[in-house]
């Protein structure tokens, strides 16, 4: 057997895998380090979308590559789905929002491409936590859709997707609620971001039901728990402003006081100082961070809003 003399690894993007590229010893020495380089980049980006595909595509495009290349090899490598899904959410932890998001559809093409292998072996039953995966991953997909401000008609069909296969599940689990508050949580960002205030007081108002229910038995996320608060509070104050603005309009007073009150009632649960306590290595997280901001976004809008409440009594 020939000992491999070089080699070239490359990584895929994401770091979702890797291939190698081996020239034995006495093959081709008129190729240079370069070219071995140029060679292995170029057959790298043509069999990432090999990923995706099942293992005998995967083996069969191999082979022919291995044919062409003759006195060479090839070995391909991809990472499981738990390592897919760490690595998706670090991406999303460190703000690196476009990574997460190909990563995460990655995932989701595996997810179903191992659903609809089960159904064409008219396989009866598929794995609840492979559903279960596909869910998490179609709405936080629709989430990295609020976070890059694109996409949010995909994204709330998605999410509403989400939903559907969730309602196969036993509701009254604690994992489930959770589930399910995570989807109205990101219906409801997405309704911020076409603002459609009533619809994201809507559905986040029904998600933080599901959140206090949760933290009734120490169940919630505690940076969850304050960015449906943040989201909320702020969906509130505008859909307060969008009644203000229709001035030809009869408007109830009391009732945009109201909602002004328990808008400011949801930007103090924000705050790191209050329960559910925020762990300590979590205060710098940037969904943290950014609740934190929309909080004092939505408490600048509260005062603009009385002032002109003020000004309509004089």
């Amino acid at each position: 057997m020939k000992e491999i003399e070089r080699k070239q690894t490359f990584i895929f993007p994401g770091n979702t895998g890797d291939i190698s590229l081996n020239i034995y010893n006495g093959s081709f020495p008129e190729i240079t380090n370069d070219d071995l380089y140029r060679l292995g980049k170029i057959v790298r980006d043509f069999l990432y979308g090999l990923m995706i595909e099942d293992s005998d595509n995967r083996n069969n495009f191999i082979n022919i590559f291995t044919t062409i290349l003759k006195d060479s090899s090839l070995a391909i490598e991809d990472k499981n789905l738990d390592n897919l899904l760490k690595y998706s959410a670090r991406l999303f932890q460190e703000g690196d929002y476009e990574n997460s998001l190909f990563i995460s559809k990655y995932i989701l093409a595996r997810i179903n491409s191992i659903i609809d292998e089960k159904i064409a072996h008219n396989s009866k039953r598929i794995d609840k936590e492979i559903i279960k995966i596909q869910i998490s991953t179609l709405n936080f997909i629709s989430y990295l859709f609020t976070k890059l401000h694109r996409n949010i008609d995909y994204g709330l069909k998605l999410s509403k997707i989400a939903g559907k296969l969730l309602d196969g599940f036993n509701s009254n689990s604690q994992e489930i609620k959770s589930m399910r508050a995570a989807i109205l949580d990101t219906i409801g960002a997405l309704y911020i971001e076409k603002e459609d205030w009533n619809k994201a007081v809507e559905n986040l108002a029904r998600a933080h039901d599901y959140d206090k229910e949760l933290l009734s038995i120490g169940q919630v996320d505690e940076v969850g728990f304050r960015i449906t608060c943040s989201n909320l509070g702020y969906a509130m104050v505008n859909y307060c402003a969008s009644l203000l603005d229709k001035e030809n309009e009869k408007i109830n007073i009391n009732e945009i006081e109201s909602k002004l009150h328990n808008a400011e009632v949801l930007f103090n649960m924000v705050k790191v100082d209050q329960a559910p306590p925020v762990p300590e290595n979590r205060i710098k997280d940037l969904e943290l961070l950014s609740a934190i901001k929309r909080t004092k976004e939505g408490a600048e809008i509260i005062k603009n809003l009385r002032i002109k409440i003020q000004r309509r009594f004089i």
